[in-house]
């Protein structure tokens, strides 16, 4: 069971955060917080991007999208609190394309230049934003899951899935979980490694709110409130 003092420090490191968003509402700010001692690298991955667009909602809702505005307020609000931060993607384009390839083959040179990110980054840890979808309509809420790779996986996600539930949807009883072995990252990466799916698209209310910026703010600010408790062992 969770101590209550954590319990309470998530909240008040939540209401921070957010307000945090809400003040600078997307805009580029400079560090002001001192920098870690450590040069650990947080690598933020929007899943998806060019010609991978993802899932697509019943009301036209695009994940990769999505997927880049989470992650670039993550990257914004962990830079603001002092996090070294490197992104996967910075804009709609998948990595490497090459229109003259295959679809497989772009798939293949896009995942290779992201494991190549991850690789380059000093000390890293792999946050990967996707959004989930299935066949049924009445699932819902954000679910995060863990390389078993390394040790640290394990706990930086039980932490973001607190978070997220804190942050986000109080209902939501879903729990941290690993990785399917199959996806190539969560097989290959030897650093902490986790993805987190942030809702489902095939849920109406789930992917209206995925479609709302302000909840994008949300999702960010839980998220990071996740990693700076594994950062300071909270």
């Amino acid at each position: 069971m969770k101590q209550p003092w954590k319990k309470r420090a998530l909240g008040v490191a939540l209401l921070m955060v957010i307000g945090f968003l809400a003040w600078t509402k997307g805009e580029s700010v400079v560090q002001v917080v001192a920098p870690h001692d450590a040069v650990r690298t947080l690598v933020i991955d929007a899943g998806h991007g060019g010609f991978d667009g993802g899932a697509i909602g019943s009301n036209g809702t695009t994940e990769q999208d999505i997927n880049l505005s989470i992650a670039k307020r993550v990257r914004l609000l962990a830079s603001f609190f002092g996090v070294q931060t490197a992104m996967t993607r910075e804009d709609e384009n998948a990595l490497g394309y090459d229109a003259s390839r295959s679809i497989r083959d772009n798939k293949v040179t896009d995942i290779q230049a992201r494991e190549q990110i991850v690789k380059s980054a000093s000390d890293p840890v792999f946050l990967s934003i996707h959004l989930n979808k299935f066949s049924d309509a009445q699932y819902h809420g954000a679910q995060v899951f863990y390389s078993t790779n390394h040790a640290g996986s394990r706990a930086l996600a039980e932490l973001l899935q607190d978070a997220l539930i804190v942050g986000c949807d109080p209902t939501n009883t879903r729990q941290a979980k690993p990785a399917d072995r199959n996806i190539y990252l969560m097989k290959t990466l030897e650093c902490p490694a986790v993805i987190v799916e942030c809702g489902f698209l095939s849920n109406p209310a789930e992917e209206t709110l995925l479609g709302d910026p302000e909840y994008h703010k949300k999702l960010a600010a839980s998220i990071v409130t996740g990693y700076l408790r594994y950062e300071s062992g909270i």
